[in-house]
């Protein structure tokens, strides 16, 4: 067996794809911090995947509404959360993946204290714009 050296499968993203990508987190932070709903799910494709901060799966556009609702009048009703986008890239032309890290408050992430959550977003760009295909959220200990 000849060992050959793995494929890269990722590609810098164009610049405006960056910036909508960092659009559409910015849109999913503002609405959790204003505890909008319609914001938070402004940009959820209607066959997304979402690991909610239950530690459970939502499938499903109506499925990860309700989740979002009832955790924005539940239990991080009163929540804030100061979000960082990293390591965005291509998989494909119409496929991306990206990093944030998540602390509480913006305050604290300044004070270098590590990040309370980490998450990884996977977006797919259909008529023209990018929606949220999966998104994984892992508190951290």
């Amino acid at each position: 067996m000849t060992l050959t050296a793995p494929p890269r499968l990722t590609h810098p993203l164009d610049p405006e794809d960056e910036a909508a990508l960092r659009r559409i987190v910015r849109d999913v932070e503002d609405g959790f911090n204003r505890n909008d709903p319609a914001l938070l799910s402004a940009h959820i494709a209607e066959d997304a995947v979402i690991g909610t901060a239950r530690g459970t799966w939502a499938t499903g556009r109506a499925a990860i509404d309700e989740a979002n609702q009832a955790v924005l009048t539940g239990f991080l009703r009163d929540a804030t959360a100061y979000y960082e986008f990293s390591d965005a890239v291509a998989l494909a032309p119409d496929v991306a993946v990206a990093q944030k890290r998540a602390w509480s408050t913006r305050d604290a992430a300044d004070a270098g204290e590590p990040p309370e959550m980490i998450a990884l977003y996977v977006f797919v760009r259909r008529d023209g714009r990018w929606w949220i295909a999966r998104r994984q959220n892992t508190l951290v200990a």
